[in-house]
Parts: structure tokens; C-alpha cells; sequence
């Protein structure tokens, strides 16, 4: 059956393998239980967290007095009842697994998808400390003050006929914006969703061969509210959703995500990438301008200079240079505005 998995702190049994119950990673699994206990209590003693334990009580928000932890200001930790029901209130067929912290969301859905179907699975977490964004790079995700979600999706297209996968759950990313209120949401080819000149969010979809079948993993990371202090980690700048007026709860922004989302991909699977090309140019933060292409690996400027002319069929950009039209993929390379570089 497709019911929720709900809140999963289960100790894994050695002897059932990497199925029903499997954590990946199992060192969080006392620490989400103190977490668990101080959300349903209020506190735990100091000496209740565990030993040697990779996260320390700050990085989770809690404060320490008169030997205990707990919470001195009150967290928008995710709530697994209320995501169900507005899952089913959609009609979403989904089911949610949460876990309070985690080390990666996406990674956790690729370890699953190696021993066990996780197809319309989604992953949250309040908390993820490995969090990857494009090139392997860490992606800063605050206690219960950000978005981290996994989305498993099963598509019938071969590997080669998903490019453009990015692109299109950046258009779903902006669609939620806008209905949202905010407005003045752009796309930065391939991955990134940015309001203005800030970046608000960034995709990470992975892709796994399934026999006759591909598995999807979605993975998304948003700011929602940031403290100034969190914003000076990152070497760019950043937008949130607070800044921009939104008040929404986290459990219904995952929701509202999600369910734009499955939409999006239903309408990939039946359309391909083609039918999003004029969307995405029209939302591309660097659409028509000059851009200095980046390595992926190295994060250095290639060389290759030209004006982006649009996106093709496969999701590959379009750059106009000195030597013809060239087609850039997106695991390759990253662009810069030509006006940026020295």
C-alpha cells in the first residue's frame, strides 16, 4: 500500500538488510530521537544527547540551561500529520518520510533506489548536514529554516531523453513563487532559481537506470528564513522567502512544491523538453546576455566566451560565439555574466 512512512526512527534490524527499515545513515538515529523527545517534552537532560555525536545541541537550535536542552525560541519543525493530509487533500499519491536530521536527502533516495522500489517516495528532513548542490558543493541548511526535500519519481524515457529535467522543476520552483506573490523569480541555467540578483534555491536531479525504466531523484534546496549570520557562509548573495513577505508554514511550502512538481514532470514525460524551451528562456536570468563559460570540475573560466541564444530540446544551452553555435550541457560547465570577470 502507498501509506505514509510518517516519522521514522526505527533502528535498523542487521538481519533484514537495506529494506523496509533502511536509514543509510544510522549515526543520526539517537540524535533524532533527542529530538523527537524535546519536541514532544520540551527538554532533555545535557547528558541525554549523545556521546560523541557529530552535531552539536547549536547546530540544532537548542540552548542549554541549568543542564538542560531545549528550545529558547520555537522552531518551524515540519509536520508529518498536516503534510499527509494536504498530500491527500491533492489527491498525491506520496509516501513521506521525514527525519528531523539527516545527512542528505538525495543520497539517502539513491542508496534506497539500489535495494527496493522508492518510486513517489519524498524524503524531508528539518535538518541536513551534507547537503549537496551542483559540482558536490555544500549546501547551507539551517535548522528548520530552510527547505531540503527528495522527490522519487519513476520515468518511462530512457537516460538520454531526460536533459532539461533541471530546467523543468525550475519552472515548477517559480510557478509556487508567483502564486506566492513573489514575483520577480528568474532561472540561472541550469539549476538555480534566483529572485533578482539573490539565490533562493537551488536543484539537484539525479538519474539511476531501472532495467526498462529511469529513476528520478528531485532534490531541492530553499531558504526560507535565514539569519544574517547563516547568509555570511555562503560566497553569494542569497534571497529567502521570508524577506519576500511569505509566511507560509514549512510543511505547506513542501507540499506546494511538490505537488507543482509531479505536475511539471507528468507533463515532461508526455511532452519532453520542447514543450518548456520558450518558458525557460523567458524566465533565464541570462537569456540574450554575454556570459564566460565556467568548468564544472575546476571552476575556472574555460575560455569560452559568447551570448546565450536560448536552450535546445535536450535542455543544452544555445551559446553564440566567434565560431558558430556550440551546445553546452549542464553537468559540464557553469556560466558567469561576461561583465563580472576580470
Amino acid at each position: 500500500s502507498r501509506t505514509s512512512s510518517g516519522f521514522i526512527l526505527k533502528r535498523p534490524d542487521p538481519l533484514e538488510g537495506s529494506g523496509r527499515f533502511f536509514m543509510g545513515s544510522f549515526m543520526f538515529v539517537e540524535i533524532n530521537q533527542a529530538l523527537e523527545k524535546i519536541r514532544n517534552v520540551g527538554w532533555i537532560s545535557r547528558s541525554e544527547w549523545p556521546t560523541n555525536a557529530e552535531i552539536s545541541p547549536s547546530e540544532v537550535d537548542l540552548s542549554e540551561s541549568e543542564g538542560r536542552l531545549l528550545r529558547s525560541v520555537p522552531a518551524d519543525e515540519l509536520d508529518v500529520a498536516k503534510m499527509q493530509s494536504l498530500a491527500q487533500a491533492a489527491g498525491l499519491d506520496l509516501a513521506i518520510e521525514y527525519f528531523p536530521v539527516i545527512d542528505s536527502t538525495n543520497q539517502l533516495l539513491m542508496r534506497r533506489i539500489r535495494v527496493e522500489s522508492a518510486d513517489t517516495t519524498l524524503m524531508v528532513c528539518d535538518y541536513q548536514c551534507a547537503g549537496r548542490g551542483r559540482r558536490g558543493r555544500h549546501w547551507v541548511s539551517p535548522y528548520a529554516r530552510s527547505l531540503a526535500f527528495s522527490y522519487a519519481h519513476t520515468s518511462s524515457k530512457a537516460l538520454h531523453e531526460l536533459g532539461g529535467l533541471s530546467c523543468v522543476v525550475g519552472l515548477a520552483v517559480l510557478d509556487v513563487l508567483v502564486e506566492l506573490g513573489v514575483k520577480d523569480g528568474r532561472l540561472k541555467w541550469p539549476n538555480d532559481v534566483w529572485i533578482e540578483a539573490s539565490k533562493l534555491a537551488g536543484i539537484l536531479v539525479e538519474l539511476a537506470n531501472n532495467g526498462s525504466s529511469t529513476v528520478v531523484i528531485v532534490g531541492v534546496g530553499l531558504n526560507v528564513a535565514l539569519k544574517p549570520e547563516e547568509r555570511a557562509l555562503v560566497d553569494q548573495p542569497i534571497a529567502d522567502l521570508r524577506s519576500r513577505g511569505v509566511i507560509l508554514d514549512r510543511s505547506t511550502l513542501v507540499l506546494l512544491f511538490v505537488q507543482k512538481i509531479i505536475s511539471y514532470l507528468e507533463h515532461f514525460e508526455k511532452s519532453g523538453f520542447a514543450a518548456f524551451r520558450s518558458a525557460f528562456d523567458a524566465m533565464h536570468l541570462l537569456h540574450q546576455q554575454h556570459v564566460v563559460v565556467h568548468s564544472a570540475i575546476a571552476g575556472e573560466s574555460t575560455g569560452a566566451r559568447g551570448r546565450v541564444a536560448g536552450v535546445g530540446d535536450s535542455g543544452q544551452l544555445l551559446l553564440e560565439t566567434s565560431k558558430g553555435v556550440e551546445e553546452l550541457l549542464g553537468g559540464e560547465v557553469s556560466l558567469r555574466p561576461a561583465e563580472t570577470i576580470e
